[in-house]
This record gives C-alpha cells, sequence and structure tokens, in this order.
C-alpha cells in the first residue's frame, strides 16, 4: 500500500510542472479571449491607442494602418495594395470580374468609363433627387402615426430606385434586400459565415438569371431612359465591354453597392439622432428647409460616429513600405492582408480638427465612408442624395419617437440592421412663405 501511495505522489511530481503548464495556457487563452471581447466592443479607443504608440501594426502576414495620411496613402495605391474580391466577384458573376474587383488596368478604365456614360452626374437633379425624395415621402404620408422602418421604408426606396433608375425591375423588395445583403456581406467581409456564403451564391445565381431574362424582354421593347436602355444602346453602337454579359455583371455590382449600403445608413444615422434630441431638432430643421446640404453634412458627420464599416481590406501585390520616410514607416510584406482602417483615420486629430466633436462644416474630404483612391464606391453621388431624401421623408413628420420596448431599439441581423419601429405624427405639409421666407429657405443644391 505504501509503495503505491509512494508511486502516486511521484507520479504527481511528475505531472504538476505540465499541469501548471496546462492552466497557464487555459489562463492565457482566457485572458487573449476577453482581450479580443474587449477590443471589439471599444474599436474607437484600441484605434486611438494605436494611431498614438503604434499607427502601422505588422503582426505575421497582416498589417493594420490607422493615420489619415497613411489611410489614403493606402488606398491611393491600387497596384501595390490591391482589393481583394476578384475571385469572389468571378463566383458571383459566374466568371468575368467586375471594376470593383479590378487594379489599375485597362478592362477597369473602360468597364467605369461605360458606366460613367449611362449613369450620369446631371442625373442626380434632374432624375435622382426627385425620385428618390418623392419615393420616401409617399411611403412616409401612407403610413398610419407606425412605421417599421426597414421593411417599410429604408429598404424598399433603394429597391424602387433600382427598378425606376437603374431599369433592374420585377423583384419584391424584400427579396431585392435579402439577396444584396448577403451578396455584400459575402464580397467584403472576410469573416463571413458559411450560411451567408451559401446563401449568397444561391442568390447570386437567381439575380443573373433575373437580369439576363430582363436583357432579353427590353431588347424586344420600346426604348426606355434609365440606366439598363443606355447601356443597350451603347451596346448597340458596338461599345467595346457592352456585351449582355458586362451588361449584366456591372448592373450587379451597383446593386450589391447600392441597396445594403443606403438602408443601413439611415437606420444608423437616425438612431443616432433619436439619442440626442438637439441635433435632432436642428437636423429636422434643415429637413423642412428642404436643404439638401445641411442634410448630406448631417449624414457625413454621423457616419464618423457610428461608420457603415471599420475600414476596407487591401493584399499586398508586393513589398510595400507605408509612411516611407517617417518614424511609423513599415514594410508591408508581398502577400499580407491590409486593414486600411477609415473609421481611425476620420478620428485622427493631426488631419481632422477636434474630432470628437460634431461639426456641420467639415470639408468633404475629410470623410472616407465611400472609400478613397481609385475604388471610391461608384454610386456615392447617389447615394448622397437617397440617404438624406429617406432620411429628410422622415424627420418631416412630427413626434418621431421610438416604439416602445425592443421593437424601439435597432435589431441586427449579423452587419445590418434589420428593424427599427417608431411613432410618429403625420407628415406636415410646409407652411405658405412669404416671398422673403420662400427665398431664404430655397433648397440648397445637390452635391
Amino acid at each position: 500500500m505504501g509503495c503505491l501511495k509512494t508511486s502516486v505522489n511521484r507520479m504527481k511530481r511528475r505531472l504538476s510542472p505540465f499541469t501548471r503548464q496546462l492552466r497557464l495556457l487555459a489562463e492565457i487563452m482566457s485572458i487573449t479571449t476577453r482581450l479580443k471581447e474587449w477590443a471589439s466592443n471599444n474599436v474607437p479607443l484600441v484605434f486611438s491607442i494605436l494611431r498614438f504608440i503604434q499607427p502601422n501594426v505588422i503582426y505575421k502576414n497582416n498589417a493594420v494602418i490607422t493615420r489619415f495620411k497613411d489611410v489614403q496613402e493606402a488606398l491611393s495605391r491600387p497596384n501595390e495594395l490591391g482589393v481583394t474580391y476578384a475571385e469572389k466577384m468571378r463566383i458571383i458573376t459566374d466568371g468575368k470580374n467586375f471594376f470593383l474587383g479590378m487594379d489599375d488596368i485597362p478592362d477597369y478604365t473602360r468597364d467605369v468609363s461605360n458606366m460613367r456614360l449611362v449613369a450620369r452626374r446631371d442625373d442626380l437633379e434632374k432624375i435622382v433627387n426627385p425620385m428618390t425624395e418623392k419615393m420616401a415621402r409617399v411611403i412616409m404620408e401612407k403610413s398610419s402615426g407606425r412605421i417599421e422602418l426597414v421593411s417599410e421604408l429604408t429598404s424598399v426606396v433603394p429597391s424602387q430606385f433600382t427598378a425606376e433608375y437603374l431599369g433592374v425591375s420585377g423583384l419584391e423588395p424584400k427579396t431585392l434586400f435579402d439577396w444584396t445583403c448577403n451578396l455584400f456581406q459575402y464580397l467584403f467581409y472576410p469573416d463571413c459565415p458559411k450560411e451567408v456564403e451559401d446563401a449568397a451564391i444561391r442568390d447570386a445565381a437567381g439575380l443573373r438569371a433575373h437580369i439576363d431574362e430582363l436583357i432579353k424582354q427590353r431588347k424586344q421593347q420600346p426604348e426606355k431612359d434609365d440606366v439598363l436602355g443606355r447601356c443597350l444602346k451603347l451596346q448597340e453602337s458596338g461599345t467595346p465591354g457592352m456585351t449582355d454579359i458586362d451588361i449584366r455583371n456591372n448592373l450587379i455590382g451597383i446593386i450589391i453597392g447600392l441597396v445594403p449600403t443606403t438602408s443601413k445608413c439611415v437606420i444608423q444615422v437616425l438612431d443616432y439622432l433619436l439619442d440626442r434630441p438637439e441635433l435632432y431638432k436642428q437636423a429636422q430643421r434643415a429637413a423642412h428647409l428642404d436643404d439638401m446640404h445641411t442634410l448630406q453634412q448631417f449624414v457625413l458627420e454621423t457616419l464618423r460616429f457610428t461608420p457603415f464599416g471599420a475600414g476596407l481590406l487591401r493584399t499586398a501585390n508586393c513589398d510595400y513600405t507605408i509612411a516611407k520616410g517617417t518614424w511609423r514607416a513599415k514594410k508591408i510584406k508581398k502577400g499580407s492582408q491590409v486593414f486600411v482602417a477609415t473609421q481611425s483615420a476620420m478620428m485622427d486629430g493631426r488631419d481632422v480638427s477636434s474630432p470628437k466633436s460634431f461639426k456641420l462644416d467639415r470639408p468633404r474630404h475629410i470623410y472616407m465612408h465611400f472609400g478613397y483612391g481609385m475604388h471610391t464606391c461608384f454610386g456615392q453621388y447617389i447615394n448622397l442624395i437617397q440617404i438624406p431624401n429617406i432620411l429628410k421623408a422622415i424627420l418631416k413628420c412630427e413626434h418621431v419617437q421610438r416604439a416602445a420596448g425592443k421593437e424601439g431599439q435597432v435589431t441586427y441581423r449579423q452587419p445590418y440592421p434589420i428593424s427599427l419601429t417608431v411613432t410618429h405624427e403625420v407628415m406636415t405639409r410646409p407652411a405658405v412663405k412669404t416671398k422673403q421666407e420662400s427665398k431664404e429657405a430655397e433648397p440648397s443644391k445637390v452635391a
């Protein structure tokens, strides 16, 4: 019996260093998990610390860029720090890349130029502004004092706009919203869950088939002056890069970037303003004056505090030194994944004055919600009309309040708001103004 006890004690002594190591490892893993959780819940603070002590972080084959100047540098080097979307875009289109997934190559210039010819800047005032303003206003006028904003407004207007302006009609708003949310998440989020990836691949097939059929039908119908109709006219003229497949792929890319972004931005801006009554009143005054410029500034500045995303991913196509010639210079090795933190850049006090203050007079160049450089969002000017117009329709209602309980709080599914219910009174009609008042309240031109 004594021998057995001695053997057990010897075994314990042998195991104790190993046991202590296991316990230490478990404690480290627990601390690491807690640190990751803390960091994910305190992103602005983490970025603030990094900007000060280590603006450009290199860890294994990953890099994080946090300062304003360095972020703009990274996004201005499309061939050295290229986009990461090409492979997934080919899956979405079942073969070809879309200009969003291209580096600075001839096909990129050709495709973007073609789409600029059909989605024109001068459409903003003549078509986009009145169209989206009316769509949002009609929905709010028909609401009965209570509205679930995502399903009834913020996803519906961009879906209607996709049908009327882009010419991609025939899909229910909920279907288009669900499809594009899955596709956007699959394309832009590296940690996209497997179920979303599977849904995105399925939805891409549905969207391809729908637009292919639509193109066939439109060729048999009278001409219509929408983006699809203009694409078909370019095709008839023999313009390179305007085959049926090219047209379909370009439309898919634009729609993915249009629908979910618009809905999410409206909800996040409104959610922020509802928690800040003084800012809400200022925004409401701008809405009643149809002051588009001020509403745009509200959108841009609010999204600086509650951004659509924390940044953009790039991949190093070659060895590249960021911030070369400065103390913060770092060599990014070829093949590294680079996270370009636009959220952090817009809070960098070295280039953004009083970054923690809410200011409506900031210059537009400090905002990077739509990216920066060659791959700045193709639809940024449309979004800067559509988002404020949807917001304006809400702000023109009186006594907008969150619904009671959970319904009055934003509910998310993955990265997207899917629900926010508010109560309100019927939209107010503009009062009769004197000539002087009308002159003072004259709507500002859209950007």
